[in-house]
């Protein structure tokens, strides 16, 4: 075992604490030092070279670095150090990029002078790099409602080239998890609630975070996650699952099945528990499905904490050094543990068990196959000047303000928008002067570093002389003097020619000064979907005042937008903002901008009325219909009066400032018996604008499963000027219409209809059927 001398960190001191720990490198002849042998072959190579307890360290690693004021706990990292320096995060969100890298560096240094391994830094990536500094954009969430993969392409490339300046190598994202239950308080964090679209995003996500520099290395490796989740009880965090093989391959795994062909680095496991075993010794899953029967072939690792909860929260472990030995003869190869005590240092004791030896000789292999794919044997450290150069450039903040125009959903308007001159404006409610910005994202809600709040923005084009912020009501809590904020929202709105009011449901990192106010990301749950706190009995006081009204969505979630709040003039859903979202808000507003995003979850009609996600099966609408028959309802769900797919704010829905026609819709059976899909849309209003063309299938009778009454197989976006038309066209390859029985593939022969329009809604779809 190898003990780094670190000093106390200070920066002033910097050059001196290095001048004291460099030693020689490791002797550049060594095989597996080698670049011109591939990954697997140096990792082969270097593997039989390192002791046990090195191979245990390399399972493990160090997740804080440096705490808030880039304070640095030298006893802490001394004692985890001998058993944990596989990976190294960087600690607390609260320290600047720029501050950060000088100490990441040393200890980088350090242990390639140290170890016949170097550290690999592995942070969780959502909106933008892990700490301040870098371009913060929309969460992922967001960025889906923009239905756009060669936007969020440029998005994904600008956060990996700054990961690369800070030296982060590998990224706990995309999540792949299928935003089936709007209660989940992740749905945020995760592209939406249909299989395709997720596929395609995190696909596009993993292909450009692993591509390759002009050496050959990858530039960010990947971790796809959480295998398998989506539809916890309760929409709890760490909740057990149902399941059959027919569900899980069906309906959660196709999004990780469609990324496998993008070879991601590695997959982390859920925390849930699948028909009763925990997915963290789940040897059936692990090794069964995902290795035997899907092919995975990278590295997998723990969600945080996750192996833990085996002893301390599902009980099917006696010890932590019982948890380790489960989870690593499971499959389980790397943990993730910012928290202490993690479990497989306990595995230093098992170096007799000859089936625990082979299962970490096989762990280690993978980890250093990453290590050696994204350069860390071989490139140069990061440098100061180069992340300065990086960081915010120019190209990033363009990407990020387009992605932002194209992510917020416009969702009811009754022609009051766009608003060229907004007038005096009454700006309400308690996210009216907050970013919002997602549990991930490395920026406070109250004072963003970066970008403005919808309260600055406006006052940036308004002036603030035209701008009267009320608060009214806190997000969650009654402050005490609820009426009277109330009051003061009323009296404002009267006074002004239009009433913004922002609400929504608050998440963001639990060290930001408004985290008391928070309602939504990991860790939450929404049994009630409508408005936390007083919210709704703000919005309700400013609709009765009769002033136009434009409602303002925040947050990572569905809401359920009751008959009184759907009095409002117009409704737009921002999500999870980035830095620019405020200012895209405020150019969609004035019409400078036509809003083109759309919903990749449906909102729900009422509390209770969910399962609510397009894509259902048949017999989950047993009424089909709503009628009132001698003065009784029915319906799938007789009170309130609903169908199963009538939600009027469906999967794939949003409005524009124009109208689109999607006509001459037409579907061949190409050679091979492919499929090709067209049609021709139109920009039938007086604004440019962008449609997005959605295709949906379906098989007419299945031979063995029930499937989904319809399920989007394509989209593309496009952009129009008043008056043109274009040709739209889409190839299917016919493998891609199957379903799984039983974890076999299969494609029927028989009649398929296809739909193709602007959103899942029937009455925004045109259908052609053909025979397979």
């Amino acid at each position: 075992m190898r003990f780094f001398l670190l000093a106390a960190l200070c920066l002033q001191h910097l050059p001196a604490v290095f001048a004291g720990v460099l030693l020689p490198r490791q002797n550049g002849t060594a095989t597996w030092m080698d670049t011109s042998l591939s990954a697997q072959q140096r990792a082969d190579a270097l593997l039989p070279h390192l002791t046990w307890d090195e191979k245990v360290a390399q399972m493990g690693g160090i997740r804080q670095l440096l705490s808030a004021n880039s304070t640095f706990n030298q006893t802490l990292y001394d004692s985890l150090y001998p058993l944990q320096h596989g990976i190294l995060s960087y600690g607390s969100q609260l320290n600047q990029a720029q501050t950060v890298l000088p100490y990441a560096n040393m200890v980088r240094e350090q242990q390639r002078n140290n170890s016949l391994v170097p550290w690999i830094t592995v942070t969780d990536s959502v909106n933008s790099i892990y700490l301040p500094g870098g371009t913060m954009f929309p969460a992922t969430l967001s960025l889906s409602t923009s239905w756009n993969l060669t936007l969020y392409e440029q998005v994904v490339a600008a956060i990996r080239d700054e990961n690369v300046a800070l030296g982060t190598h590998w990224v706990l994202s995309p999540e792949l998890e299928v935003s089936k239950d709007p209660r989940y308080g992740r749905v945020g964090e995760q592209y939406g609630e249909d299989v395709y679209l997720i596929g395609e995003f995190a696909a596009q996500y993993v292909k450009t975070m692993q591509e390759r520099d002009e050496d050959g290395y990858m530039k960010v490796a990947t971790t796809v996650k959480h295998f398998l989740y989506g539809q916890g009880s309760g929409g709890v965090n760490t909740a057990s699952m149902d399941g059959g093989v027919n569900h899980l391959y069906n309906d959660l795994a196709l999004p990780f099945i469609r990324v496998f062909k993008e070879d991601p680095a590695s997959i982390m496991i859920s925390y849930a528990s699948i028909d009763r075993i925990p997915m963290s010794m789940n040897k059936a899953m692990i090794q069964g499905m995902l290795r035997n029967e899907m092919g995975f072939q990278g590295l997998v690792m723990s969600d945080a904490v996750a192996i833990n909860h085996l002893y301390t929260q599902s009980l099917v472990a006696s010890s932590y050094k019982d948890a380790a030995i489960k989870a690593v003869k499971a499959g389980m190869q790397l943990e993730l543990a910012p928290q202490q005590p993690a479990c497989f240092p306990y595995l230093v004791n098992s170096s007799n068990d000859t089936s625990i030896v082979e299962m970490v000789d096989e762990a280690v292999r993978q980890l250093l196959i990453i290590k050696f794919e994204t350069g860390m044997f071989d490139q140069p450290l990061p440098t100061l000047e180069n992340l300065n150069a990086t960081l915010r450039s120019a190209g990033h903040l363009d990407t990020n303000l387009q992605a932002s125009r194209e992510s917020i959903v416009l969702l009811q308007n009754n022609g009051i928008l766009p608003r060229p001159k907004l007038g005096k404006v009454a700006l309400l409610g308690p996210f009216a002067d907050i970013l919002d910005p997602g549990s991930y994202a490395p920026s406070t809600s109250a004072n963003p570093e970066n970008g403005r709040t919808l309260r600055g923005s406006l006052e940036a084009v308004l002036g603030s002389e035209s701008v009267q912020y009320v608060q009214g009501v806190n997000i969650r809590t009654d402050s005490g003097n609820s009426i009277a904020g109330i009051q003061q929202a009323v009296a404002a709105a009267k006074e002004a020619d239009v009433a913004i009011v922002s609400l929504g449901s608050l998440s963001v990192y639990f060290l930001d000064g408004n985290v008391a106010q928070r309602t939504d990301g990991e860790f939450f749950s929404h049994p009630d979907l409508g408005f936390p706190g007083q919210q709704q009995q703000l919005l309700d006081a400013v609709l009765d005042t009769g002033v136009p009204t434009v409602l303002v969505l925040n947050g990572g979630q569905a809401f359920v937008l009751n008959n009184s709040t759907m009095r409002a003039n117009a409704i737009l859903h921002t999500f999870l903002g980035g830095e620019f979202t405020a200012d895209a808000l405020v150019e969609i507003l004035q019409g400078q901008v036509n809003p083109s995003g759309k919903l990749t979850v449906t909102m729900p009609q009422a509390e209770g009325a969910f399962p609510v996600y397009y894509d259902f099966l048949p017999s989950d609408a047993e009424g089909g219909y709503a009628a009132t028959v001698a003065g009784v309802c029915t319906s799938d769900w007789s009170f309130p009066c609903l169908t199963r797919g009538g939600a009027t704010m469906a999967f794939g829905f949003g409005l524009g400032y124009t109208t689109f026609d999607i006509a001459s819709s037409k579907a061949v059976v190409a050679g091979g018996g492919n499929v090709t899909v067209s049609c021709t849309v139109t920009n039938t209003g007086s604004v440019t604008g962008k449609e997005v063309v959605q295709v949906y299938y379906r098989q007419q009778y299945s031979n063995l499963i029930e499937l989904p009454n319809k399920r989007l197989v394509r989209f593309q976006k496009v952009e129009l000027s008043p008056g043109q038309s274009q040709d739209v066209s889409f190839s299917i390859d016919r493998n891609e219409l199957g379903y799984y029985v039983n974890a076999q593939y299969q494609v029927d022969s028989g009649n398929y209809t296809f739909w193709v329009g602007s959103s899942s809604r029937a009455q925004d779809l045109m259908n052609v059927t053909l025979t397979l």
